[in-house]
Order: C-alpha cells, then sequence, then structure tokens
C-alpha cells in the first residue's frame, strides 16, 4: 500500500507540475497578446512621440550639432523599441512577443532632412515615408498602414512657444512572433518554476492518497472473487463499475474463470468415463469370464448321464442363472461403455444396444442412420442413455414386437425418432415414471436439446429426441 501510494504520489506531483506549467504557457501568452494589442496602436506610438517634443525640437535649432540630433533619434528608438503597459509587476514589454523596427526621420522648419536613423532604409521603407510624405499634414497623423500592420505617425515639433520648428516622420513596423513570445514565457517558467513545483508536491500526495485506495479497494473485490474460485466456487464473477479502468482486467478473468470451469468439468467427465471403462474391463475380463467357464462347466455336467440323474433341477436351475447373471453383466457393461470413442463410432454403439435387445427380448429393430457424425463424449453418452431407456420401455411395459430407430441431420440439428408398435399409453392420464423423467433431465443437458413423446393406446408410442450439432 505505501509503496503503491508513493509511486501514485510521484506520478501525479510530476502530472501537476506539468499541468501547471502548461497551463502558464497557456494564460501567460493569452495575457500577452492582449496586452501586445491594446500596447500597439497608433495613439500609444503618438503619446511617446510628444512627450520628445523639445528634445527634437531643441536637437532642430542646434542643427548644426549632429551628435544632438542623433542622441534625440537615440531617444526615440529606445522608448519605441521598449513600449511598456501596466505597471509594477504586471508590467509588459513589446519585446516580449515581437522585434520592433522604427525608421526616424527628423526634418527643420524649411523640410530639409536633418538626419536619418538608420541611414540607409530598406526599399520598401523608402517608398512608404515618399508615399506619406505626399500626403503630410499641417497637424500631427498618426494612423495604420494597414490592420494591425505597419503605424505612420507624422508630427510636427514646436518649440516652447509652440512655434514649429520642424517635423518628426515615424514609420514602426511591429509583428507578433510566436518564437520571441515562447522564449519569454521559458523565460518566465524559469523564474517560477521551484513555486510551481511546490504547489504540485501537495495535490500529488492527495491524488496519490486516493487513487491507491480506490485501486486498493478494487483489488481486493478481485482477490476475494479469486479466493472463491481457488476453493472451488466457480458461479462467482468479478463485478466492477462500467467505467471502472479494471473492467478489461477483470473481464479477461471472468473469462478465464469460465474456461477452467469448463475445463474442470471436462476432466471430471473424463476421468467418470475412464473409471467407467476401467469397471467395464473388469467385468469383461474377470466377472463375464468366470460365468462363462461356469457355463462350460454347466455344460459339461449335462453331458454326463449319471450327473443329470441325480441333480437334473438344480443344474438346469444353475445353468438359467447363469444365463441370466451373463444378460444382467453385459447390459451393466454396455452401460458403463456406452461413449467410448476409440473403439466404435456413435452408429455402431447403437447398433450394439438394438443387438443386445433383440438377442434378449426377441424384438425386431429396424435402424436407419445418417452419415457418421463425431459428436462430443458428453453428448453421445446422454444420447445412448437415452436410448436404451427408450428400448427398455417398449419392450418390458409396451410389449412392442417391432421398433423403428431413425436420425437424421438437417444443418446444425440433429433428430432422432424412436418408434415401436406397443401397447401404447394416454400421455395425459398416465403417471410419468422416472425413466421418462430421466429422459427428459438428460435430454436438458443437451445443446439446445428437445424431446417430445407421442403414444396411443393400443398403437404404439413415438419418441422424438433433437439437438444441435456441436464436434
Amino acid at each position: 500500500m505505501k509503496r503503491l501510494w508513493c509511486q501514485l504520489a510521484i506520478s501525479y506531483t510530476l502530472l501537476a507540475f506539468c499541468a501547471l506549467m502548461l497551463l502558464i504557457v497557456i494564460i501567460y501568452g493569452l495575457d500577452d497578446y492582449n496586452d501586445y494589442r491594446t500596447t500597439l496602436t497608433p495613439e500609444n506610438i503618438e503619446t511617446l512621440m510628444i512627450s520628445e517634443n523639445l528634445n527634437v525640437a531643441q536637437a532642430i535649432r542646434d542643427g548644426d550639432n549632429t551628435e544632438r540630433l542623433i542622441q534625440a533619434g537615440n531617444n526615440i528608438r529606445e522608448k519605441l523599441i521598449h513600449i511598456e503597459h501596466g505597471t509594477g509587476t504586471t508590467i509588459y514589454r513589446i519585446t516580449n512577443s515581437s522585434i520592433p523596427e522604427v525608421y526616424i526621420q527628423i526634418y527643420d522648419q524649411s523640410d530639409r532632412l536633418l538626419i536619418s536613423d538608420p541611414v540607409d532604409f530598406p526599399d520598401y521603407v523608402t517608398a512608404q515615408f515618399a508615399a506619406q510624405k505626399n500626403q503630410s499634414a499641417a497637424t500631427s497623423n498618426a494612423k495604420w498602414l494597414e490592420e494591425n500592420g505597419p503605424i505612420w505617425v507624422d508630427m510636427p515639433i514646436t518649440d516652447a512657444r509652440d512655434d514649429i520648428v520642424g517635423r518628426l516622420r515615424i514609420l514602426y513596423i511591429a509583428k507578433f512572433n510566436v518564437l520571441v513570445q515562447l522564449k519569454s514565457v521559458f523565460d518566465f517558467l524559469l523564474f517560477v518554476w521551484g513555486y510551481l513545483f511546490i504547489c504540485s508536491v501537495p495535490i500529488g500526495i492527495i491524488c496519490g492518497l486516493m487513487a491507491s485506495r480506490y485501486v486498493t479497494r478494487q483489488l481486493a473485490k478481485i482477490n476475494e472473487v479469486t479466493e472463491s474460485w481457488r476453493q472451488g466456487n466457480f458461479n462467482v464473477r468479478i463485478v466492477l463499475p462500467n467505467d471502472d479502468v479494471f473492467i478489461r482486467h477483470s473481464q479477461y478473468l471472468n473469462d478465464m474463470a469460465q474456461d477452467l470451469e469448463l475445463y474442470l468439468s471436462l476432466k471430471q467427465r473424463l476421468a467418470v468415463s475412464d473409471e467407467r471403462n476401467r469397471v467395464a474391463r473388469e467385468l469383461h475380463d474377470t466377472v463375464k469370464q468366470n460365468l462363462f467357464a461356469l457355463g462350460l462347466q454347466l455344460a459339461t455336467a449335462k453331458a454326463k448321464p449319471s450327473v443329470m440323474e441325480a441333480a437334473r433341477e438344480h443344474i438346469l436351475e444353475a445353468e438359467t442363472i447363469t444365463r441370466q447373471a451373463q444378460h444382467y453383466i453385459m447390459e451393466i457393461i454396455t452401460q458403463l461403455r456406452p461413449s467410448g470413442t476409440a473403439e466404435t463410432s456413435f452408429h455402431q454403439r447403437i447398433d450394439m444396444i438394438a443387438d443386445d435387445f433383440k438377442r434378449r427380448f426377441d424384438v425386431r429393430i429396424e435402424l436407419t442412420h445418417f452419415d457418421p457424425i463425431q459428436f462430443t463424449a458428453h453428448t453421445e453418452h446422454h444420447v445412448l442413455r437415452i436410448v436404451q431407456e427408450s428400448l427398455m420401455n417398449a419392450v418390458r411395459h409396451g410389449k412392442a414386437s417391432k421398433i423403428a430407430i431413425t436420425s437424421m441431420v438437417n444443418q446444425e440439428l440433429v433428430t432422432l425418432k424412436i418408434i415401436d408398435n406397443g401397447n401404447g399409453f394416454d400421455v395425459n392420464r398416465k403417471t410419468v415414471g422416472f425413466g421418462i423423467t430421466s429422459m427428459r433431465d438428460r435430454v436438458r443437458d443437451l445443446p439446445h436439446g428437445s424431446f417430445e413423446i407421442q403414444s396411443t393406446p393400443g398403437v404404439g408410442t413415438e419418441i422424438t429426441l433433437s439437438w444441435n450439432y456441436e464436434s
């Protein structure tokens, strides 16, 4: 339990840590994108330029002082590249999301170019300056050249007496850059990862404890059921919630239990069949042979006149008893070994049963078989028992002299009929004996088995047995 809890706690801690980092990335990125759109406006650019008006005006008046003009241009560039939004810990800089480009030109009162920063403009920038200069107005002008694109600023420079001493023109280009934004987020994560990990630890501990207790409870349920299987009770099954993470594994275990139950049942039936075959062999090799030897001895005794005169009645009685015992032993052997699969086929065993009844009861039996089909030992055992019981009822109770056994196969349905010309009976009035009840019970053990009996007094009885073919 403790080891499982530790493993789950560590896993959930790492998962929570990753989830918090991902959440920070999403929130930080969305927040920066919104700040980027809020910060980058023509109005904000113009406001920054107005704050530099006096410095630029002083530099223009000192037109011969080139260093003063360069310094004024650098101040403007520095402010535009590092535009900020917000205050304190929530401050945002445009460089978190973009690498701005700033192009500056300062003119004197006569519209003579005093400084260009940088000195050489790209062709598309030069074209923009030329196009916008032709549209220059006396008042300040700050606008988008295209939606969320470059910003153009053209404003007059005035001195302390509000006299126009020159003009400032700026092209500001800034595009939202995903790579720059990701670098900014990564730098922020390096700063806060320790705090995120500290927050993840209690989450991992709590989730690990809850998950380990849940897993332990489910495993305890599985252990209870498997313990019942170990003790031989295969009726119980593992039942877990449908949305449980163990549902697939529990289904595997339930299937395994079902297969194991079928295997043990088959093994038990095979063990019973082997034991029955062993008993049948022992009866055949011992008791039957001894009875046969006894019969020979009685036949020898009958051949001696002196012995027959002295014990005729007893010898004949003993011979009768011996024949009856031989019949009983053969009946027991046949009943014990009706479902052997190695020596004889299913139809051959029906033929053997029919021959035994012909010999014992002097009854005529007609057989009509379908093509040879191999059934399971379980099916053959129950069908042969039903055939034996049906023949016995026809001979003993119905006094039948003729019996017909017909079998047929229609796709997967096997049908076997036993028809006799015996006395018959009223199926609605006659009390059902143990023999018919036993036959009905055996039919229930057949695959989709059905049993039907029809009888007419003075005409005979017809028994119909059907089941699905399963090899």
